[in-house]
């Protein structure tokens, strides 16, 4: 099933009623790229969840699947995000922008450059499309986006991964870039 924007709401909305606890959740993934303006749609929510105490993580996962069945949505959680992906999200938990409050449940997306590191990771066309739009309207500046994912490849552990992860970061710029920010030397920003 795919996802527009009121789904995401509606699903929140459910859970603020089923889950009387606080719970603070980052949001990621295509869900993000909905809340920023994209109209495209996404299948899933992606998400981080941090609970008030680790002894009702049960009961919050119990919680969101009775919600998931009776929606129909499909949702992908964890307590820690960065273990989703090969190249590190570095301090990416310090990085969260507030987007609404639902009930006692608190919930925020990922600054664009820290929630391009997984777009860029997996780049597929909708991630490309999505980052596209996510640094377009929320006007990221290249060179920082440059140095932060730079330092994402410094400090992922080693793989056969980070030679393709920089080769899709370098196409980004390349390919994408002039389309986003024009009159910046890109391809001096992210060589290979």
């Amino acid at each position: 099933k795919n996802l527009r924007l009121e789904a995401i709401d509606l699903f929140f909305e459910t859970l603020a009623e089923e889950w009387p606890h606080p719970a603070e959740i980052l949001l990621i993934g295509g869900a993000g790229a909905l809340i920023v303006g994209s109209n495209r749609t996404t299948e899933d929510i992606d998400f981080e969840a941090t609970l008030g105490s680790r002894s009702k993580w049960d009961d919050f996962q119990a919680t969101i699947e009775k919600i998931k069945e009776k929606l129909r949505i499909r949702v992908q959680f964890a307590e820690s995000i960065e273990r989703w992906s090969m190249i590190s999200f570095l301090d990416y938990a310090k990085h969260r922008t507030p987007y609404k409050r639902y009930g006692k449940i608190k919930v925020s997306l990922l600054e664009p450059a820290y929630w391009g590191i997984g777009k860029v990771s997996r780049y597929i066309d909708q991630d490309v499309q999505d980052m596209i739009l996510v640094f377009s309207k929320s006007k990221t500046d290249p060179l920082r986006l440059a140095r932060l994912w730079r330092r994402a490849l410094d400090e992922s552990p080693k793989s056969s991964r980070l030679f393709n992860v920089k080769k899709q970061m370098a196409d980004f710029f390349k390919t994408y870039g002039p389309k986003i920010w024009k009159d910046v030397p890109l391809q001096e920003i992210f060589p290979l």
